[in-house]
Order: structure tokens, then sequence, then C-alpha cells
């Protein structure tokens, strides 16, 4: 039985890229802590399985959305929907996100570099864009942004355009804490390290990776969810602005 308080009892939250990995990893957690979720993913079939999962365990209302991030019009809808369905959205969780194994600069299509930019930022901006009045007509909200330490250091494994893509939600991070802490709003970034998903899967990481990094193991999907939970919940209420590493050590500032 549990004694503790559900973190997030009664708070509605909005996960982009949430069919699997890391966005569906946080709408677990947070469903587990009381709140209703939407979960949003170009693969629509795969939100929808993972929505009915999380309500078949939790008990909580989940409900699914096909979102391209890439699209502003998919992301005032994903939204709305959130505001239909529960009447509010206390959490805009900026997950959805594109990576490729690093290759030569000069092998990369300016097509190439507009989709990785379309999805990793424009993805934020536009989600942004589409829940700031709703924060701001409540003076509350938490925005958290998926960045990487990829954006911190400049990638090894990643392509180029993933690094600068997150480099670029790093300073989002600042500036939108700047422009939404006065309606009540913090805007946070998780910078995750060497996490084992089926998204990183693709980078096939060298064994020295793990050698460099201090706690000798890779991320799990846990371990970034832990990070979004707190951030989404009344601990945080003061944080903003701000960069959560978690990467067992591999980057200190």
């Amino acid at each position: 039985m549990r004694l503790s308080p559900l973190k997030l009892e009664g708070k509605v939250a909005v996960v982009t890229g949430a069919s699997r990995g890391i966005g569906r990893g946080i709408a677990e957690i947070y469903a587990r802590e009381g709140a209703s979720v939407v979960l949003a993913d170009i693969d629509g079939d795969g939100a929808r399985t993972a929505a009915e999962e999380i309500s078949a365990q939790y008990g909580n209302a989940a409900h699914a959305i096909r979102t391209d991030v890439a699209s502003a019009t998919d992301n005032q809808a994903m939204l709305a929907l959130a505001q239909e369905k529960f009447g509010q959205v206390d959490v805009l969780v900026c997950n959805a996100g594109i990576v490729r194994p690093a290759r030569p600069i000069e092998d990369i299509t300016p097509e190439q570099w507009r989709q990785v930019i379309d999805v990793n930022l424009m993805g934020c901006v536009y989600a942004t864009q589409a829940y700031a009045p709703m924060a701001k007509q409540r003076q509350h909200g938490r925005i958290i942004y998926m960045a990487s330490v990829a954006g911190e250091v400049g990638g090894v494994s990643a392509e180029i355009t993933y690094s600068v893509t997150k480099a670029a939600v790093l300073c989002l991070t600042k500036a939108m804490a700047k422009q939404l802490g006065p309606h009540g709003v913090t805007v946070n970034a998780i910078a995750p390290g060497a996490i084992q998903t089926a998204m990183t899967d693709v980078l096939q990481y060298p064994p020295s990776v793990k050698d460099g990094i201090p706690l000798r193991r890779y991320g799990e999907v846990h371990d970034i969810a832990a990070a979004a939970l707190y951030l989404a919940s009344d601990d945080a209420a003061y944080v903003t602005g701000t960069t959560m590493d978690v990467n067992g050590g591999m980057y200190m500032k």
C-alpha cells in the first residue's frame, strides 16, 4: 500500500514522442503519480497502444493523438485536444526528436538539415506557441524540453544536426523561462547522456563511451522519467531556466 501522496494528482500533461522510449516512460510515471496524460506521436497507432496500456495499468485517463511536431497546425490540435478532454494543461513535455549517426558535414543535404531542425527545435517552438496562451490565462504551467549532452559538448556519435538543434533548445529554455516566468510558468530542460532506447540504438556507441561514464553504465528510461517527474511537480515550483544533466557524470559543468 502506498503511503506517500501522488505528486501529480489532478494534473494534466501532454507528452510528445510518447509512443515509446523516454516519452512513454515519462507518460507512464506521470500517470502513476496521478496525472491524466495526452500522448502525442507521429506514430499514431503506437501512441494509441501506449495510451490504452497506461490507462489499463494506472486507471488514469490517457488519450492519444497523431502529431507531427514539425507542423504548427498539429501542435495546435494536440493542445486543443488536451484542453477539450481535460479543461486544462498543467505540463507540456517536448520530447519528440530524431537523430542520425555521425557523418561528415559535407554529406548532409539542406533537406536533411531542415528535417532535424523542424522536429528537434521547431517542434518545441510550435508546441510552446500553442501552450503559452493557455498557461498565461491560468498563470500557471510547466514546460520541459528534452535537450541532450550532445548540445552541451558537441556530439561524437550523433550527426552534427542533432547537436546543433539540441544546443538551440538549451538557449530556448532560458529565453522562454524569462518570457513566461512573470506568468507563473516554469521552463526547464533535461539533457540526457547515453540512454538506452530504440532511437539511440542506431548510434552504436563504442565501448569507450561507457568507459568514459563515471557510473560505468548507460542510462535507462526511468532515469530521465524521474527527472521529468521532479520538474513537473510542485517540488520544482522555484526552478526555471535550468538544465538538468542526467548523464551518469559523463559531462560535468
